[in-house]
């Protein structure tokens, strides 16, 4: 179905966004007035309301007020995030192997007119978008969701935009209590930036239907919180008690019952051991008696409880252990199987999510800039995550064309053959020489067909 018709649709569609126009008037009547408030806080109903855009509330009225000019405050620790994909291998890890095998390969265009499929293909490549996507996919990851910037000026061609992403820490969603985009804002300076919802692309993973997450997405990371937060005591407790035994706690007990140590050799005994390093030896005079002391987290039995950690923190992520370079413990190939196909529907989702993004609030403003209203928007299709070899390829489509499942000419396609030849390839084989002698599969030539070939041929 064509933006335009999806657009211009009357009646509530998930994160529907304000008209240009209606954005531009709120900014200007607004904003700029040094942020002036409304005696009516139920103004917005009567200034700003769409028609039919449904009943129910998403957040209270009181709380729109806000939301319309400053964007709907995050309840969550948004730097904590970027802290954790950071400072944390195995996070890092994990979401850097996610975004490469959704994004990498890439897509194709389906839908739609040629010549609109081949000048979005060429805007792309121009544009690098897909480094675009793997930034956009691991802020949706890390954050919640990922932004970007579409910048142009006013009458400038769409081959002249290109595409800023934008810190999701800073940004703010600005939207009315029934949750509709009217707008952006960014935190970096006084007075922030504002901005129309058409000139952001806002992708967001996990929305739910309440307060913050309708709007922002949810990050993954957000149940690791305090796994995390386990694993990162335990590693300090264990570099601490690791510590203590390259250098042990020891008592010492100095002189006897009837010659104790007095004040000044016991202050020169405390002062050579505190001294000591690691491996090193400390010689006293006197009765001197050194124990080193044991500790009580030697018999602790600390596994099952790394294990349960590990497990969770696994469970969440969703990366199969084969892509971190991890030993697979005896998982047989039913198990593998299983694991990869929930690991694959997580990466289509997450190509879904884009995709759609990208067509609505992307393509379909290049596409109407381009070639005017009413024209079909095509459709994202993504290559696959994974590819096999042509010789593996070739093995099982063989194996399909002998049992009769597919035809030949549908076996062509996957292995990289035209399914009908050209012209021009058909008039080269007819130009080609025929074989000379017999071929293994064909019937050798008549002595007719030899009549007339030298021998030596």
């Amino acid at each position: 179905m064509p933006w335009t018709s999806q657009r211009d649709k009357p009646g509530l569609v998930a994160q529907r966004q304000y008209p240009e126009a209606i954005a531009e008037k709120q900014i200007a009547e607004e904003i700029p007035l040094s942020w002036r408030s409304d005696s009516l806080l139920w103004g917005y109903v009567t200034k700003y309301y769409l028609k039919g855009s449904g009943a129910g509330f998403v957040v209270p009225p009181y709380a729109a007020y806000w939301e319309r000019i400053w964007g709907a405050t995050p309840v969550e620790d948004l730097p904590r995030y970027k802290e954790l994909y950071a400072f944390t291998p195995y996070i890092k890890a994990c979401i850097d192997v996610t975004v490469n095998l959704a994004i990498s390969n890439g897509f194709e265009l389906e839908g739609g007119d040629d010549a609109v499929r081949e000048w979005l293909l060429d805007w792309c490549d121009g544009h690098n978008i897909l480094q675009t996507l793997r930034i956009i996919a691991t802020d949706m990851l890390v954050f919640g969701g990922g932004m970007f910037e579409i910048c142009r000026e006013d009458g400038q061609a769409p081959e002249e935009w290109w595409l800023k992403p934008l810190d999701p820490v800073n940004m703010r969603v600005r939207r009315d209590a029934y949750g509709q985009v009217i707008g952006y804002v960014q935190l970096l300076t006084m007075p922030p930036v504002v901005f129309t919802p058409q000139n952001i692309v806002h992708v967001r993973w996990g929305a739910k239907s309440w307060w913050y997450e309708f709007n922002y997405g949810i990050s993954l990371l957000r149940p690791l919180l305090k796994i995390q937060a386990l694993i990162d005591q335990f590693e300090n407790d264990m570099a601490t008690i690791i510590h203590c035994y390259t250098k042990p706690m020891l008592w010492i007990q100095a002189g006897r019952p009837d010659q104790p140590f007095g004040d000044t050799q016991l202050n020169q005994l405390m002062q050579a051991f505190s001294q000591r390093g690691v491996a090193t030896d400390v010689f006293t005079r006197g009765d001197v008696n050194v124990k080193p002391l044991t500790s009580l987290t030697r018999d602790i039995k600390v596994d099952y409880w790394l294990s349960y950690l590990y497990q969770q923190r696994s469970a969440v992520l969703g990366v199969p252990k084969i892509f971190l370079a991890e030993d697979l413990g005896g998982t047989n190939r039913a198990t593998a199987d299983i694991v990869m196909q929930e690991y694959c529907a997580r990466l289509r989702m997450l190509q879904t999510l884009i995709g759609e993004n990208i067509e609505t609030d992307l393509f379909a403003q290049l596409v109407e800039t381009k070639f005017g209203k009413g024209v079909e928007v095509p459709h994202i299709a993504w290559k696959p995550v994974w590819e096999p070899t042509l010789d593996l390829k070739a093995k099982y489509i063989g194996e399909l064309v002998q049992l009769g499942i597919i035809l030949p000419s549908e076996a062509k396609p996957p292995l990289g053959y035209s399914e009908q030849p050209s012209e021009e390839a058909i008039q080269a084989a007819k130009l080609l020489p025929p074989p000379r002698g017999p071929v293994k599969g064909l019937m050798a030539p008549s002595s007719e067909e030899t009549e007339g070939i030298p021998a030596g041929d």
